[in-house]
């Protein structure tokens, strides 16, 4: 991929995460607007994988001179993605309610990265400083 491809394919990311949340926090756990469980399986594994890149692009936006500017949030992806659909316990019963519930939580969560990333300056900080002697 060129480097002019690289902000295109990160903005398509961002619009197809947009979208499929937007799908999944409209969907009523316990009412009839719920997806069958196929396609609310489906949409955790998705949400994950865009989580996981909108994570790692969050942390490649942190100044490692700065700790205390890390947005809460990249703690919560770290903790929260790429957990196994299944129980680790049983029993192992995946309900549809539960499985909605669980995409809708990685709904909440991929929307917090990407308001990190919105809030981010479009270019990156000049960390070494002005070396020109221009006025």
């Amino acid at each position: 991929m060129t480097a002019a491809a690289a902000p295109d394919a990160a903005e398509s990311l961002r619009k197809k995460a947009r979208t499929l949340v937007e799908e999944v926090l409209a969907w009523a756990p316990d009412g009839e607007d719920r997806p069958p469980v196929n396609q609310a399986v489906a949409a955790v594994h998705q949400l994950n994988a865009y989580g996981e890149h909108l994570r790692d692009a969050v942390q490649a936006g942190v100044r490692p001179d700065s700790p205390d500017r890390t947005p809460p949030v990249l703690g919560e992806a770290h903790g929260r993605l790429g957990q196994p659909l299944t129980p680790p316990v049983p029993p192992f019963v995946l309900t549809t309610d539960t499985v909605v519930r669980r995409a809708q939580n990685l709904a909440r969560l991929v929307t917090g990265l990407l308001s990190v990333l919105d809030a981010a300056p479009s270019t990156p900080p000049d960390l070494g400083g002005n070396t020109t002697n221009t006025p």
